[in-house]
């Protein structure tokens, strides 16, 4: 059964078995819940394959080098594509988000991430639509058995087929063929999206934990890893641009996610009138801006303390060798 039609079903039973008011806290407390994994970050840990951290040059090409295609500028597609995206733009307040144009900075910091992480067996397709090529690797994916490939994998190539991200946006990591969805130019989604192919290949059994990653609710599990994954990059990095964007971007777009029950919420939400979005959407939203912001805030005090931290310190240090010079000065 395709994955979308799971995920009504489930989601239309829950609303139906709990009353309005318990089921708008109960999105609101999974909005925070994962929202606030991200606050407290464990030490970061790179792909398995990893060795060593190193400082990532992307003008480095190395030979496990992550592989993107591009697809074909199409101004009428274009357009098209940019008008449906519009209302996902609205709740997470980016312009970026499902924008379709993806900038090279975007690029280079997806590749980088994918290149220390030892995932350069992900295929990255950039605003593409080639259904053809999707079939054609969930066959040749030789990390997911038959069972689950023809099963759920089918299912989400079916949507993939009917509902392409070209034209109906969303950043998504397929785990049965092993491909990076990129549709918004927004480094923090497309790392959360990638963590969770970190996280995949992490696992014994890829095929079955794809699956339930998949299920409305389950799968606040791994947005709640890919968010830890990427506060955590961020940080270990010094990146404070990737941080900052992903408690202003990310911190919404979960929130909507879990009110709308599934990865694909945003484009969803493109594809619904502005009048017309569940009240649930906005109150995630809401939710994530709020716990983003006071993030930021927090994080901004954080980071001027440790760097008047660290200013002393220099100060003291040159201190100190000031004195020793003028001591060893004197008793000559």
């Amino acid at each position: 059964m395709p994955t979308w039609i799971m995920k009504v079903v489930s989601v239309t039973f829950m609303r139906t078995t709990m009353s309005r008011r318990c089921w708008l806290l109960f999105l609101l407390a999974i909005t925070s819940g994962a929202c606030h994994v991200g606050c407290t970050v464990t030490p970061y840990r790179y792909g398995h394959h990893q060795q060593s951290a190193g400082e990532c040059n992307s003008s480095v090409v190395s030979d496990t080098e992550a592989v993107f295609e591009y697809g074909r500028p199409n101004k009428t597609l274009d357009r098209l594509a940019w008008v449906v995206g519009m209302p996902s733009r609205i709740l997470p307040l980016s312009s970026k988000v499902n924008n379709h144009d993806i900038s090279p900075e975007t690029t280079d910091k997806l590749s980088c991430y994918l290149r220390e992480n030892d995932l350069s067996d992900v295929l990255v397709r950039v605003n593409q639509y080639d259904p053809k090529g999707e079939w054609k690797r969930l066959r040749e994916n030789p990390r997911i058995s038959p069972g689950w490939k023809y099963t759920f994998g089918a299912g989400m190539l079916v949507q993939y087929t009917l509902f392409p991200g070209r034209v109906f946006g969303g950043d998504h990591y397929n785990a049965y063929t092993n491909t990076l969805y990129v549709n918004s130019d927004v480094p923090a989604l497309l790392i959360l999206e990638a963590a969770y192919a970190k996280d995949v290949h992490d696992r014994r059994l890829p095929g079955p934990y794809a699956a339930i990653n998949e299920l409305p609710v389950l799968e606040t599990w791994r947005l709640s890893y890919g968010l830890n994954d990427t506060l955590g990059y961020a940080q270990l990095n010094d990146d404070w641009e990737l941080e900052r964007e992903t408690y202003a971007i990310v911190y919404p777009v979960m929130g909507i996610e879990a009110a709308l029950g599934g990865h694909s919420a945003v484009s969803s939400v493109a594809t619904l009138p502005l009048l017309t979005m569940p009240i649930t959407a906005i109150g995630g939203a809401a939710t994530g801006h709020v716990l983003g912001r006071t993030t930021i805030k927090r994080r901004e005090r954080e980071r001027a303390l440790e760097s008047e931290s660290e200013s002393d310190e220099e100060i003291q240090v040159t201190d100190f060798q000031t004195n020793e010079i003028t001591r060893v000065s004197q008793e000559e």
